[in-house]
Order: structure tokens, then C-alpha cells, then sequence
């Protein structure tokens, strides 16, 4: 195998578990200036941005401060049926109680992962041991986990359990049944509005942003609902959050590639250099000459 190959198959790879929903790998640069090591760079920045996303709120992945960690565990039987559960199981799967209860937890699970699962609690002790999972939510989302798994101490019951990463709220807490529920509704709606927003947006960082009129026009709303649904959920503007992932993606390219500083301000979306290093010099501190470049080959 030729040493390009070498090189490619790791991007299949990445590729491939993006599809299915894991992105807990990354892709070994090689400290080349080619386009293979601009597309590993712009891979593993993509799956960065994703492990933000597991078991999200809504559809949105938020750039907000964590608020806590909850922990969720399954209590399963000898045939893995579900016998017990955390009660937040049920929000962050989407799935009513009833749906869960005294069903086999295959039905939460893609069929590679239940297999997995099968063969490793034939030989499971009472030491803890640890897997990735891949879970179906309700809305058949695919969303990969690291997953604790213990028999019971004089027991045959199973118990799986992991953590959940609970963001900051994107609504008052205090509100009264009936307007959470309408919020709530609202919400959902409007989540999966700004997620797709969400992804034009990280896909095109190369092209200038279109004007939000433009953006609506796309998207199938007014430009009010746009602008204030994305501040809603991201408590920034449109343009700022463009302009704020351009230059983070520009620092993270700098620092990892030998790409030449122009071919990266074009790259993000910036018409021409001065601009580009203004900007990153008022958003960082320091231009982008003064970015220090890691040789990943000597690493």
C-alpha cells in the first residue's frame, strides 16, 4: 500500500463512522500540504463540533456552558428486557416510560451494538466494563455512548448506565405547566429551523454569508422568526456566530497545518488578507503570523 493510501484510509474510516453517528475518532495528520491533509483537518474540526451534540437538547448543538451531568442507568434481566430505568431516559430518548418498560432494550439499540451487547454479557463478572453503544432516539436520531455495564452483585439482573450532559436551560424554569408545555412545542419546531440553519452555516464557512433576507427566503421563514429564533437558542447573532466559527476554524488550521496564511483566509470566507488578519487580531490577541504551528510529525 502506497503511502497516499495509507492516508486515505483513515479518512474512510472517520467517514464511515460519521455516518453512523460516532464521533469519538479522529484522523492522524501527517504535517503535509496537500488537500488530504486539509480535509483531515476540516474532519476532525466537523467531528469536534458533533461530540458537543450527544443527547442534545432539542435538535440544537449549543455552544453553552455545561450545567451538570445526570446519570442514567438501565436495569435490564437475564434476556436483556428492561426492567428499571432512570427517569430521564425517557426525555433524552424521546420514548414514553411504557414504551421502555418490560420490553428488550434491542429496540433502543441498532443491531450491531445489541449484538455487541449479547456477546459481552455472556461473559460479564462483577467487575464493571465499558462499550460504545449506539442508541435510536424516538425521532431516529443515532447517537453513540460510552456505556458502564456490571451484573449485580448475587443477582443475573444487568445494570447499564451512563452520563447525560444537561446544557443550560433555553427557557424559564418557573413557568407554569400549561406555558411550558406551549413553550416546550414551540421549541421543538424551532429547533430543527435553527439546526438546519446551524448546518448551512458550519458547512459554508469558505462563502461570504448570505444576506438574512436571502437566508430566509432559503429556509422558508421571515427574517424575524430567523433572527430571533437563532438568537433564542444561541444568545448571539447570526452573523457574529458566522464570523466567530470562520476565525476558529482559521486558528485551529493555522496551528495544525502548513496551508499558506492566504489560501486559509480564503478558505474562510474572508475576500482578502488584511481583513482576515484584522479580524483574527481582534478576536485572539495576536495575527495570525504570531500563531504558533505544531509539527504533528515531531509530536
Amino acid at each position: 500500500m502506497s503511502f497516499k493510501q495509507e492516508r486515505i484510509v483513515p479518512i474512510y474510516k472517520m467517514l464511515f463512522e460519521m455516518a453512523r453517528g460516532n464521533f469519538n475518532t479522529s484522523i492522524p495528520l501527517a504535517a503535509i500540504n496537500d488537500e488530504l491533509e486539509t480535509l483531515a483537518v476540516l474532519l476532525n474540526m466537523v467531528a469536534e463540533e458533533m461530540r458537543e451534540s450527544i443527547f442534545h437538547e432539542g435538535y440544537v448543538s449549543t455552544h453553552h456552558e455545561n450545567k451538570e451531568v445526570n446519570h442514567i442507568a438501565f436495569i435490564l434481566d437475564k434476556r436483556l428486557f428492561i426492567k428499571s430505568f432512570t427517569a430521564e431516559i425517557s426525555f433524552c430518548s424521546g420514548f414514553e416510560g411504557s414504551r421502555l418498560l418490560g420490553n428488550s432494550i434491542e429496540g433502543i439499540l441498532i443491531g450491531s451494538s445489541f449484538k455487541k451487547l449479547e456477546k459481552v454479557i455472556q461473559e460479564l463478572s462483577d467487575t464493571p466494563t465499558s462499550m460504545l453503544l449506539d442508541f435510536i432516539t424516538k425521532e431516529q436520531m443515532l447517537v453513540t455512548v460510552n456505556c458502564s455495564i456490571v451484573r449485580l452483585i448475587d443477582q443475573e439482573d444487568i445494570l447499564l448506565q451512563f452520563n447525560r450532559i444537561i446544557r443550560q436551560q433555553p427557557y424559564d424554569p418557573e413557568v407554569n405547566t400549561k406555558g411550558q408545555h406551549s413553550i416546550t412545542k414551540i421549541m421543538k419546531a424551532d429547533a430543527i429551523l435553527i439546526q438546519k440553519l446551524y448546518d448551512y452555516i458550519m458547512a459554508h464557512l469558505e462563502e461570504p454569508l448570505p444576506s438574512i433576507k436571502e437566508l430566509s427566503r432559503q429556509f422558508g421563514t421571515n427574517e424575524y422568526k430567523l433572527k430571533s429564533g437563532f438568537r433564542y437558542f444561541f444568545k448571539t447573532s447570526i452573523y457574529q456566530f458566522y464570523n466567530e466559527e470562520r476565525l476558529k476554524r482559521a486558528f485551529f488550521m493555522i496551528e495544525h497545518t502548513q496551508i499558506p496564511l492566504k489560501n486559509i483566509s480564503v478558505m474562510n470566507g474572508f475576500n482578502n488578507y488584511p481583513n482576515f488578519s484584522k479580524a483574527f487580531k481582534k478576536r485572539f490577541g495576536i495575527s495570525p503570523f504570531e500563531v504558533v504551528r505544531v509539527d504533528d510529525g515531531n509530536l
